[in-house]
């Protein structure tokens, strides 16, 4: 029984975390395949995108070598 619940629960992990990975891959499409998917896309999905892209930038652009994450920046 607890073997079983242990096989499940390994099971379930899995599967979300294949999911996660690839929803999180990047697109591979050309820049003309991007933008024609940009336009089917709705406008609340690219003003999300653009703005994870935004904080991205603000964390890159920090002077360390290697930004230090902050609460904030993991939200």
């Amino acid at each position: 029984m607890l073997s079983n619940v242990r096989r499940f629960r390994r099971r379930f992990f899995d599967a979300v975390q294949f999911h996660f990975k690839r929803w999180l891959k990047p697109n591979t499409l050309s820049l003309a395949g991007g933008a024609t998917a940009d336009f089917a896309r709705r406008r609340a999905e690219l003003v999300a995108e653009n703005a994870l892209l935004r904080q991205q930038l603000i964390i890159l652009q920090r002077q360390s070598r290697r930004p230090q994450l902050d609460n904030f920046d993991r939200i």
